[in-house]
């Protein structure tokens, strides 16, 4: 009789995934054998944080030059929950009574700054025709969960209540994000909503390649690689910096917003993604809910275009064109009100 029992075997979920760089858009090769010569293993997280935060600063720095040049660029400070939080505005021109947009950069919630995300905070405040705040949040793991979300609350908050003082209007502003910065964003977004009466004078969000509470799904199956750092090990390493110890908060619906109420309070909402991001099962999920309740929404999928791929404007007209959907999406919104 034949003996049934279980073969050796071991966990390995990127085995079934096909080679991405066959099914690359042109300028999406192009960046990647960019980056293969000159900053290899950017985002390979086998390593301490403080590593990984060098290596990403190192890597930013070519694709942040070049691109529109603002008026007036002012760093300041904003009082948050830990004390203040660094934020960077680009002001497009004198004329006074500009909207803005709160930019939340991405990076896993572990690396990134405003340096980091510069090109395209100024992208966005030419394609928006609006003033760009750029939010340096605390990162994790030395401010975790929920203290991020507090400080890019707070920064919405104090432009709209201080909104005179920065020359700027309180009204029909913006809230954008890329990545972990998406999921601030969108989590901001419902934080002032619920805990602070009310967020009728924010217009629109601005929501790129968002994380928000997916972890699984044919999009996570099929997608994510070592080339852009967005394998499931990568995407479990950074929540596992952002969370507090045991991930009690995964489902908190102000960190996996999908589990939030969505049915109000929410304004406009322009979404894009890659179509070989792991998280494009995020964008499409909140895109179809926000269709169902009759928010006007609008996602753009871009083929053979890999997470983050809107810093790559030298030489992605994706990132290009992305950029200025978003920010000419924005323009729409608040005019058309």
């Amino acid at each position: 009789m034949y003996e049934f029992k279980m073969p050796d075997y071991k966990v390995d979920m990127e085995v079934n995934k096909p080679d991405p760089y066959p099914l690359l858009s042109e300028g999406m090769k192009r960046v990647i054998d960019y980056q293969a010569e000159h900053s290899k293993d950017a985002f390979d997280t086998n390593c301490s944080w403080e590593e990984l935060r060098e290596k990403y600063i190192a890597e930013r720095k070519f694709w942040n030059e070049g691109g529109p040049l603002p008026h007036k660029v002012v760093d300041t400070e904003v009082e948050g929950p830990i004390g203040p939080v660094p934020v960077r505005i680009y002001y497009p021109d004198e004329k006074p009574g500009r909207h803005v947009l709160v930019f939340i950069h991405g990076g896993g919630f572990t690396v990134g700054n405003n340096d980091t995300h510069d090109r395209m905070m100024r992208c966005l405040m030419e394609s928006g025709d609006c003033v760009v705040v750029g939010v340096d949040y605390h990162l994790a793991p030395e401010a975790k969960f929920p203290i991020p979300l507090y400080e890019s609350a707070a920064v919405v908050r104090h432009f709209h209540e201080n909104a005179e003082k920065y020359g700027v209007s309180p009204d029909k502003m913006a809230i954008g994000g890329d990545s972990g910065g998406a999921n601030l964003a969108l989590a901001a977004n419902l934080y002032l909503r619920d805990a602070f009466g009310g967020n009728d004078y924010v217009s629109a969000l601005l929501l790129f390649y968002g994380s928000f509470g997916m972890f699984d799904g044919d999009s996570w199956r099929v997608n994510g690689t070592a080339l852009d750092g967005m394998t499931k090990a990568d995407m479990l390493a950074y929540v596992s910096y952002y969370l507090e110890e045991g991930m009690a908060d995964m489902e908190n619906p102000y960190f996996a917003t999908l589990n939030n109420n969505l049915t109000h309070g929410m304004p406009a909402a322009y979404l894009c993604c890659g179509e070989l991001d792991p998280l494009l099962g995020d964008s499409k999920a909140l895109h179809r809910i926000l269709e169902t309740h009759g928010v006007h929404t609008k996602l753009e999928v871009m083929p053979g275009v890999l997470h983050a791929f809107m810093h790559y404007g030298r030489m992605m007209d994706e990132a290009v064109h992305c950029l200025k959907a978003s920010g000419e999406f924005y323009v729409e919104v608040r005019e058309g009100e």
